[in-house]
């Protein structure tokens, strides 16, 4: 029973992170959600929100590389803190320019992006350092969770928020509300991340980033899974968030979708950080990945409440069997590399590259496109092609080989064993 206990207890550190990036996620969950429809309800242009969303998105790999070519010494705790800066100042930024904000998309895309990429590098990084595939599945367990929690709690909260905000001091005060809020979430996570490892690392090598597929075979799986979750993933949410809005008519309804989609995540996460083992991750990750797959296929084909709870119910449930199964996997595959420990840094920058490139190229095309078509058939459109996306990501991570059960894979390195 102790052993037990042992083996799969997470490290002080991993733990730190697990309640930052809950902070992180419930500033997401108050402002983020509803973000995109406040700038549809200033505009009713999916152009405006593709270019934030686009600009966030080439800047994200910007941040990645310049955090390791110029700022080598800056740990993964201060690159944490800044980050967490960043998005709280683009959440203030909104705050102060009101019904003005749309004329600013430009810049503050620019800087969301700079924001989220020294976030996510210094959590990459934090992530690999503070656990081992023994505890992985744990680790993103509890991550999904907590998020899941807060997904039940959050946006029904910010959506009666916004509405009663409309009812005392005009249309946009409730969201003035809301903003403020994740703002101070942000600083309070800020404080919480200093007790952070530095996780200091050798300067990247660009050359040594462009033969990861050739030093580890394995990684052009991971590699094809980036490329597809970055052309649909960040897309999907733009599009989908709006037509929620469209089908509910008003932001507490909502919220309170999302808070119902939130307890069913909550449940499923709680059992997968309780019983998944690693070899069973493929198959749990097939299942979910045809749930949603499901859920694309019915809310853009019928946009209506019946269509929409349906899709919320398989989302609700495959999002955590799909993403928690697969979370672990290219950590696993940067362990097979006998330099793990100094090369993670670029393992993490090319993945998050080929995230990059797939979001730019896929925001583009669809800004291409807006100009020949109706704005809401071509968003329907989207949604069905790129709900493929997670059976294509599922089966790129099916070609990694898996490590016996019972044994330690004969390349990891005997830290993550």
């Amino acid at each position: 029973m102790s052993r037990r206990a042992v083996r799969v207890a997470l490290d002080r550190r991993a733990n730190y992170m697990v309640l930052i990036h809950g902070a992180y996620n419930a500033a997401a969950l108050l402002a983020g959600t509803f973000l995109s429809i406040f700038l549809w309800r200033s505009s009713h242009d999916l152009a405006l929100i593709a270019l934030y969303s686009g600009l966030s998105a080439l800047m994200i790999p910007v941040a990645f590389l310049a955090n390791g070519l110029l700022w080598r010494g800056l740990g993964a705790g201060a690159s944490i803190r800044l980050g967490l800066f960043g998005n709280g100042a683009v959440y203030l930024l909104i705050l102060v320019l009101g019904n003005d904000t749309p004329h600013w998309v430009f810049a503050l895309g620019l800087l969301r992006g700079v924001a989220e990429g020294f976030y996510w590098s210094g959590f990459h990084l934090v992530s690999y350092d503070t656990t081992s595939d023994r505890d992985r599945d744990r680790y993103f367990g509890a991550q999904a969770t907590a998020t899941w929690f807060l997904t039940a709690a959050l946006p029904p909260a910010a959506g009666a928020i916004i509405v009663a905000g409309t009812h005392v001091g005009g249309a946009y005060r409730g969201y003035q509300l809301v903003f403020a809020l994740a703002a101070v979430l942000l600083m309070a996570a800020m404080v919480l991340a200093g007790r952070l490892p530095s996780g200091t690392r050798e300067r990247l090598s660009i050359p040594r980033v462009a033969r990861l597929v050739r030093r580890n075979p394995d990684w052009q799986w991971v590699t094809r899974a980036r490329l597809a979750d970055g052309f649909t993933g960040s897309l999907m949410g733009l599009v989908l968030t709006v037509m929620t809005y469209l089908v509910l008519k008003n932001e507490q309804q909502v919220g309170n979708f999302n808070g119902l989609m939130g307890l069913l995540g909550v449940g499923i996460s709680l059992g997968l950080a309780a019983f998944m083992k690693p070899k069973h991750r493929i198959r749990i990750a097939l299942v979910g990945g045809y749930l949603l797959v499901m859920s694309t296929l019915l809310l853009p084909l019928y946009l209506t409440a019946g269509a929409l709870v349906a899709y919320g119910f398989l989302r609700a449930v495959g999002g955590p069997l799909h993403g928690n199964a697969l979370a672990p996997m290219a950590l696993q595959v940067i362990d097979r590399d006998p330099q793990a420990r100094t090369m993670r840094y670029e393992y993490i920058v090319h993945q998050e590259l080929c995230l990059g490139i797939g979001r730019v190229l896929s925001i583009g095309c669809f800004l291409l496109l807006m100009a020949p078509l109706n704005q809401m058939l071509l968003a329907r459109i989207v949604v069905v092609i790129a709900g493929a996306a997670p059976i294509l990501i599922w089966a790129a991570f099916a070609r990694i080989p898996q490590a016996a059960p019972g044994s330690a894979d004969s390349r990891a390195l005997p830290a993550a064993a």
